[in-house]
């Protein structure tokens, strides 16, 4: 089972993201597993626990804490989450990006791991996984 931990400051969409992607996922009957931690009040920013987990998905905002929490932490991707992808809430297409980045970053060793072209999250336009949005692209 695919176990993702997803992060915000303080937990409160983070906690709301995870609680639809676990009943997403469930639904569907995908092999996937959502947690959340915040990043702040005693959460991932501060004792930095990523235990258990395969990947630590970021949320947008706090892009810019992803290179400090990846050194600290190399033995786990991290991955910002693109802006547009975060408000959709579908199980599916995290666990997508989340099986890609975590090959990506086994592959490169980039860390936190980005798809070309994806460097600042608020900049990617596409509404569905670096997968599908692919498969699209090269369907034209």
């Amino acid at each position: 089972m695919l176990k993702i931990m997803i992060t915000c400051g303080a937990g409160f969409s983070s906690s709301a993201l995870v609680t639809q992607l676990n009943k997403d996922a469930n639904e569907k009957n995908l092999d996937v597993h959502y947690e959340y931690k915040p990043f702040d009040f005693g959460g991932i920013g501060t004792d930095g626990t990523v235990e258990g987990v395969d990947i630590v998905m970021l949320c947008p905002h706090l892009q810019h804490e992803a290179k400090k929490l990846a050194a600290a932490h190399p033995e786990v991707p991290f991955y910002v989450i693109p802006t547009r992808l975060y408000g959709l809430m579908s199980a599916e297409d995290f666990m997508q990006d989340a099986e890609d980045a975590i090959a990506g970053w086994k592959e490169t060793g980039l860390n936190p791991f980005t798809f070309e072209g994806e460097q600042v999250a608020i900049r990617v336009m596409r509404t569905v996984s670096h997968r599908k949005w692919l498969a699209a692209k090269n369907s034209k």
